[in-house]
């Protein structure tokens, strides 16, 4: 296992649609190290969510978690979880605006509009299906690394752009 550098914005990867990955190579284990890696590095940056091209792999998979100890006390746990060609389906058309920032745009934060809740449907990491509804918080967290899968930025979401401040006092 090793931790990854974390692309920064303004690196290509970051704005180009990822590929898919095929099922016949979870079953084989072909990206067992990524997804290694992807877990070991979202841990040395204390991160929540961390998706596949931002440590310059640019295939659809995206690692995240919610640990309720953590910032968000309030939403149930989520172990650390790998996801594979994440597609969504919005069940709550109300969008709601919360805080936001990223490993790839490091110092910043903004209120980004999300969709409350979501249908899941996905691969796990060994290429089980998976099919399940995600609200308030998981959903967020989930819109915002699948937004890496597309070339997305939550910078490009932010609809109040005089919500965007630092993060850290100089």
């Amino acid at each position: 296992m090793a931790i990854l550098k974390v692309m920064k914005l303004g690196a290509e990867v970051l704005r180009r649609p990822a590929a898919e990955i095929e099922a016949k190579d979870l079953k084989r284990g072909r990206f067992k190290g990524l997804f290694d890696d992807l877990r070991e590095t979202m841990v040395e940056y204390a991160g929540t969510g961390l998706a596949a091209p931002q440590v310059a792999a640019p295939v659809r998979a995206l690692l995240y978690m919610v640990d309720p100890e953590g910032r968000r006390a309030s939403a149930g746990a989520v172990p650390p979880t790998i996801l594979v060609n994440p597609s969504f389906e919005v069940l709550d058309p109300k969008e709601v605006e919360d805080w936001e920032g990223c490993l790839s745009v490091p110092f910043l934060a903004a209120r980004v509009p999300r969709a409350r809740k979501v249908r899941v449907r996905a691969l796990s990491e060994t290429g089980k299906p998976l099919d399940f509804v995600a609200e308030d918080f998981h959903a967020r967290v989930l819109q915002h690394e699948a937004d890496h899968l597309d070339g997305v930025i939550y910078l490009d979401r932010v609809r109040d752009r005089a919500s965007i401040r630092y993060t850290v006092d100089f």
